[in-house]
């Protein structure tokens, strides 16, 4: 087939050269109806489905196999034998790079820790199988091999897979001796416009670390915080101080004259920082421009000390842009609204199990189930005990779960909290059976070092919370079809509660550790409407059939619900 051909068959077309390709009966078979599987869980037929790798593996990825009934493992052959069919028709990257390293790539990596070379082995073996050397190589040869894992490969989310290699290719050009001197550019997806510190005079730093220092309580000033900020807070708030000195200098102010807090705050300036972030979203007030104009207006009362008349233009300018309630964001909303479905409320809710299931069937090495395990344990939690993601990865199986009898208990100080709230809950049967099996026997296979960490990692410490989140998402999707991210597990929570208990909202606001019941309110008010809807209905209708049905109106035109009166004798 030529390439014009090949860019317009569809997978209908590939069935006649599978059929007259060299293959046994059981592979022509098998190719077959992986071409036919695939068209049918995209809904549609061969005919109509163009065989575009990159096209057709966008789509690939917006399919949940368990959800649709197929393993992990069927599911990774109906895509490499798809693959395999698609190679009679046009050259493909095959999916695992099968051929031995040159003897110069592999010396080259060699010295790498296991992660790097990991992460350039498959792009190692291509440009050596091109007869592409490492003293030779040029950005043209890496960026091919973008292309060929972008365009003629079928394994998902290639641009994840090619900026792993970028910062791992970078990295080392600066860090080792000898790597070959080319710099792979980096493609940045959304605009940053926060500057580095490095673009300001050193003496801003200088102020804003004292700054920070103050509102951390470590330096006992009498001018300090009521109450000390948390680390997480105080990163937060120097963001915004680097956010706020960025916007001056986009509005035109030269980076060199914001020497310090006091020139970022000053009543002008304070106006520009306003303006820029309002200009960001379209002109009107967000989360962002409310919290900066309250921010900035404190920095420039406490620290700067800006005399009354400027703090009382300040209060009047930032009182214009109120927070307003929390609310849940327009896309968490969006992704609740399955869970108005009592079908995927069932498939979310045995998700643990069904997990187990599908580890227990495979027959693949517990070392290779193990994350599949852990993915089960992890998503029990959740459901028992909405924790947000940090508390969740950090769990220390002597220090927070804690026996009580013949109970288990999770158990984390406030200290360790986003609210300072301590979590105490008794962990259900179920969750706590889930965990043990985890634990008994798939957690030793995951351990790189002695640790006490439910969801081991690197060494003797946790699960980096960033990876455990995108691994939880992922195995809810492939499960479920549905987009769930751990966070959006205490909203989920949540609403299948009120959906069966409507108006409950003390008890949400003791599960989800919320301070105010006004968090609670403004957060979920309105997330049972359609199931209470449903009562108000079924009462109604209740109600309505023990009323007396009304008489048929008369013939000729009588009064409703009365008798038709008959003619008296004359």
């Amino acid at each position: 087939m030529t390439t014009s051909e090949a860019s317009r068959s569809t997978l209908a077309d590939l069935i006649p050269l599978i059929e007259r390709a060299n293959l046994s009966p059981t592979q022509k078979r098998d190719q077959i109806s992986a071409v036919r599987t695939l068209a049918r869980l995209l809904g549609a037929e061969p005919r109509d489905i163009a065989a575009d790798p990159a096209r057709l593996r966008r789509r690939m990825e917006a399919i949940a196999p368990e959800a649709e009934g197929l393993s992990n493992g069927r599911w990774t052959n109906i895509r490499s034998l798809v693959g395999k069919a698609l190679s009679l028709a046009r050259p493909m990257q095959p999916g695992r790079q099968a051929l031995p390293l040159t003897p110069e790539w592999e010396a080259l990596l060699k010295p790498l820790p296991r992660n790097r070379a990991t992460r350039l082995l498959a792009m190692a073996r291509y440009l050596g199988a091109k007869g592409v050397r490492p003293a030779d190589v040029t950005l043209d040869d890496l960026e091919a091999y973008r292309e060929a894992i972008h365009g003629d490969r079928l394994r998902s989310k290639p641009e994840q897979t090619w900026d792993m290699i970028v910062w791992t290719w970078n990295a080392c050009r600066r860090e080792i001796a000898g790597w070959p001197d080319v710099e792979i550019p980096r493609i940045v997806r959304r605009e940053i416009y926060v500057l580095d510190w490095s673009a300001f005079p050193a003496s801003l730093k200088t102020d804003v670390d004292a700054f920070l220092l103050r509102q951390s309580g470590a330096d006992l000033d009498e001018d300090g915080p009521p109450r000390p900020l948390r680390a997480a807070s105080l990163k937060t708030r120097a963001y915004q101080l680097r956010v706020a000195a960025s916007a001056l200098v986009h509005k035109g102010v030269p980076p060199e004259s914001i020497c310090s807090l006091a020139d970022v705050v000053s009543l002008e300036n304070f106006k520009l920082v306003l303006r820029f972030l309002l200009d960001r979203h379209d002109g009107k007030n967000s989360p962002q421009v409310s919290q900066m104009a309250g921010f900035l207006k404190g920095v420039a009362k406490h620290w700067a000390k800006a005399d009354d008349l400027i703090q009382f233009k300040m209060k009047n300018l930032a009182a214009r842009f109120p927070a307003g309630p929390r609310r849940l964001t327009p896309k968490n909303r969006e992704r609740l609204r399955p869970f108005d479905d009592p079908g995927a409320v069932d498939r979310f809710l045995i998700l643990p199990q069904q997990i187990r299931c599908a580890v227990e069937k495979d027959r693949r090495a517990p070392k290779l189930k193990a994350i599949d395990a852990q993915m089960a344990a992890a998503i029990a939690i959740l459901q028992a005990v909405p924790l947000r993601l940090k508390n969740l990865a950090q769990i220390d199986m002597r220090r927070n779960l804690v026996p009580r009898g013949n109970r288990v208990y999770l158990v984390i100080a406030e200290n360790d909290t986003k609210n300072k709230a301590p979590i105490d809950f008794e962990l259900p049967p179920e969750t706590i059976e889930i965990i043990a099996w985890y634990i008994r026997d798939y957690r030793p296979h995951l351990l790189r070092a002695e640790t006490d960490a439910l969801f081991p990692g690197e060494g003797a410490a946790p699960k980096a919370a960033y990876g455990l989140g995108t691994q939880i998402k992922a195995t809810v999707f492939r499960f479920t079809g549905l987009e769930v991210n751990p966070h959006l597990f205490r909203h989920a929570g949540a609403k299948i509660f009120l959906d069966l208990r409507p108006g409950q909202y003390s008890v949400v606001k003791e599960v989800l550790r919320h301070h105010s019941f006004d968090t609670t309110m403004s957060f979920y008010a309105g997330a049972e409407t359609r199931t209470a809807g449903k009562h108000f209905a079924a009462v109604i209708s209740e109600r309505r059939a023990k009323a007396t049905p009304p008489h048929r109106r008369a013939k000729n035109g009588g009064v409703p619900g009365r008798a038709k009166m008959k003619e008296e004798p004359k």
